[in-house]
């Protein structure tokens, strides 16, 4: 769905800061301090390589990488574990309980059709489910969180050995993410199989987007529609995450390194962005500029 499957890619007042940039990639500043913000998607193909050459120089001029979390534990299987528990039905509920007849019926020729373990994943809740329908119909078509842009640079800095910081604990991840965890089943549902169909279309122009900076019609394109259909997921996922990292980017400026600091592009976008948030404290914000 926008709402779930945007979770993943992952996942902007419309102000002249995102109008004008090159790439979705910011150099923010106040006095002589300055830090790098970048908005990430953080699922790519292969053929999405190379990056573009913005994001890769402002990582070679950084000392430190600042991503969401710790990508090690958040791939670790004890993660995958404690997040499968957390969304599992108790009681002897499954998710076939919890959907209209036709919609079970529906989502069954879905799964079906992509040869999706449903059988096996009714046992968890609606959110879960829409988020592993979604990945694998990403992974299906080429796309993968390992090949990401968070990802690559954060397996860069661990063969460069340049310092990697994080604006959350896995824990808080999980915790947002439980929030969610008992959403309407059918909305959830619903939402998602329509936009697992339109997904050809969707994944291209948002990798677009995002390449060229044009952070308005990534906002459109990924967030427009979760705010107005489940505005808990974006309260939860984008407004309360900003706001908890709002304070710990504002800290970067009093340190004397240069950091790169990396979130879904969604984090930048729309009046509830960091952008945003950060011109009104005072801050500087342009566009990234390629320097010889």
């Amino acid at each position: 769905m926008k709402s779930c499957f945007k979770l993943i890619t992952g996942l902007l007042v419309f102000i002249s800061v995102s109008a004008s940039a090159e790439t979705s990639l910011y150099e923010i500043t106040k006095g002589d301090e300055k830090i790098y913000l970048g908005g990430t998607i953080h699922v790519l193909r292969n053929s999405d390589y190379p990056l573009p050459p913005e994001f890769e120089q402002a990582y070679e001029n950084a000392k430190i990488l600042v991503l969401e979390t710790d990508m090690k534990k958040a791939s670790s299987p004890e993660f995958g574990q404690q997040m499968a528990q957390a969304f599992m039905y108790s009681g002897g509920k499954n998710l076939s309980r919890d959907l209209q007849p036709k919609l079970w019926q529906e989502l069954q020729t879905f799964a079906d059709e992509r040869k999706f373990p449903l059988g096996q994943m009714s046992m968890f809740k609606a959110m879960f489910v829409s988020l592993a329908l979604s990945m694998a119909e990403m992974q299906s078509k080429g796309f993968g969180v390992g090949q990401g842009v968070d990802s690559y640079f954060y397996q860069k800095a661990i063969l460069s050995g340049k310092a990697t910081q994080e604006l959350e604990t896995t824990d808080e991840v999980l915790a947002q993410l439980v929030s969610l965890a008992d959403m309407d089943a059918n909305l959830v549902i619903k939402t998602t199989l329509r936009d697992l169909y339109n997904m050809d279309g969707v994944l291209e122009k948002v990798v677009a987007y995002w390449r060229a900076g044009e952070l308005e019609k990534l906002d459109n394109e990924m967030a427009a529609n979760m705010r107005k259909e489940t505005p808990q997921v974006y309260q939860q996922l984008l407004i309360v995450r900003n706001q908890a990292w709002l304070p710990k980017i504002e800290k970067l400026f009093a340190t004397p390194e240069v950091e790169l600091v990396l979130v879904g592009s969604l984090h930048l976008s729309s009046k509830d962005g960091l952008l945003v948030h950060l011109k009104k404290r005072g801050y500087k914000i342009k566009p990234y500029q390629l320097t010889q």
